[in-house]
């Protein structure tokens, strides 16, 4: 059987070639498009593979010429998008954590390491249970839309161990492989935060 584009990527940075890309795939990934400020070798294979300019430097084309390899159908009808771990942001401990961080005097950058401040990059609430919301990784926002803001307020769909829902994009996040999911996005899945579900596909709606 012929190998995918995503298997033969796979093989350029040596990582598993199962056709599955996930965060293993993307920090392979992550660490050529790092490497190096000027043409890169391996990147320039993986941009021919892809059919855009094999100019060995990745951008928003590279990226979305990759992310195109992942949108075969699904029986729910939408692509079938990223595999990731989903994981609970916004919930309550998220918030009393961030508020007892605050409270002993660090800074805002301190405190998300250890919680949330249950408002969103984009201004609005994502402590709460009746509007899903979602954080995405920034390298996914640039790619589909060019820039973090522009990934603003963007509808994805987010599938849990078999049921989907829709949720608009609220806030970023730095860690690839990992889709954040808010108090309401959790309830509509039946999750129960803290969570930390490996059984994940979301994709752009």
């Amino acid at each position: 059987m012929a190998k995918s584009a995503v298997q033969k990527i796979q093989t350029i940075l040596g990582v598993d070639s199962d056709g599955v890309w996930g965060p293993k795939s993307q920090t392979a990934l992550n660490k050529e498009i790092g490497r190096t400020a000027d043409a890169n070798p391996l990147l320039a294979k993986i941009q021919k593979l892809l059919n855009v300019d094999a100019d060995g430097r990745w951008g928003p084309v590279s990226q979305g010429a990759l992310l195109d390899q992942f949108r075969p159908h699904t029986e729910a009808g939408g692509a079938q998008g990223f595999r990731a771990e989903a994981s609970s942001f916004a919930d309550p401990k998220d918030v009393r954590d961030f508020q007892r961080c605050k409270a002993q005097g660090k800074t805002d950058q301190q405190c998300f390491k250890v919680g949330d401040n249950g408002i969103g990059q984009f201004g609005k609430l994502t402590a709460q249970d009746h509007t899903p919301m979602v954080a995405i990784y920034k390298d996914d926002m640039i790619a589909r839309w060019g820039s973090v803001m522009g990934a603003a307020h963007r509808i994805v769909n987010v599938t849990v161990n078999g049921r989907t829902i829709q949720a608009s994009v609220e806030d970023r996040l730095g860690v690839a492989g990992r889709i954040d999911l808010n108090p309401a996005a959790a309830k509509q899945l039946g999750l129960t935060p803290p969570f930390l579900e490996s059984d994940c596909v979301w994709s752009w709606a």
